[in-house]
């Protein structure tokens, strides 16, 4: 039964890293979507996302089939449990991505754009994805020491967030017949800083799997 356990958790691992690159590639394409005006690209993530949402429940109940065949114990059944968690967290990612999505769309249909104070969200987009994709390296070969970089970066994320929160409300002031437009970033923003977090979280929980710690609430340090 042992290596049978042992199978089906690399299983589990290889489809969870499956599922992260297909949200990464979700992610990047929203991104992309919302600072181009792409409607159809935005329009064909929307629909995609259920998929997703799918997987997501498929993912989940192989997991509990686990439980209930082998009936994992200590580390074993810690394992499983985060890998649900994990799931979740991917799952969770997607929804952030549909919801640029529908940012994108929406600011496609509104009357007033401004021609200056145009968010530019790159930089941030670029950090959040280079989390994202060191997080899937995390979760394929539990490299702590990568899951602590992940995790310190976290906190420019946050900063980010904050300036360009502060830059939406300046621009607000100065161009208030735009401020749909600047709402619409805010929500970036603030989508873009939770995928981060989701990030953080799962590099989290693999170093908790890892080492016994939790540091989720700091209680134990690097």
């Amino acid at each position: 039964m042992n290596n049978h356990f042992i199978t089906e958790l690399t299983n589990l691992r290889r489809q969870l890293c499956a599922q992260g690159a297909v949200v990464e590639q979700t992610i990047e394409q929203a991104n992309k979507a919302f600072q181009n005006g792409d409607v159809e690209l935005a329009r064909s993530i929307m629909s995609y996302d259920e998929v997703i949402d799918r997987e997501e429940i498929r993912m989940e109940e192989e997991c509990l089939k686990v439980l209930a065949l082998y009936q994992p114990v200590a580390g074993d059944l810690r394992t499983v449990v985060s890998c649900i968690k994990i799931n979740a967290s991917l799952e969770r990612m997607a929804d952030f991505a549909c919801h640029t999505a529908e940012r994108a769309l929406h600011i496609a249909q509104l009357q007033e754009i401004p021609g200056q104070e145009m968010f530019d969200f790159e930089p941030m987009e670029q950090l959040v994805l280079e989390m994202l994709h060191d997080t899937l390296q995390v979760i394929e070969s539990s490299d702590i020491s990568l899951a602590h970089k992940v995790i310190e970066r976290d906190d420019v994320v946050d900063a980010m967030r904050s300036e360009h929160r502060a830059h939406a409300r300046a621009a607000c002031a100065l161009c208030p017949a735009a401020a749909e437009y600047y709402i619409d970033c805010i929500g970036l923003a603030r989508d873009l800083e939770r995928i981060a977090d989701l990030a953080t979280d799962i590099c989290q929980q693999i170093i908790y799997l890892s080492t016994g710690c939790i540091i989720r609430h700091k209680s134990c340090g690097r």
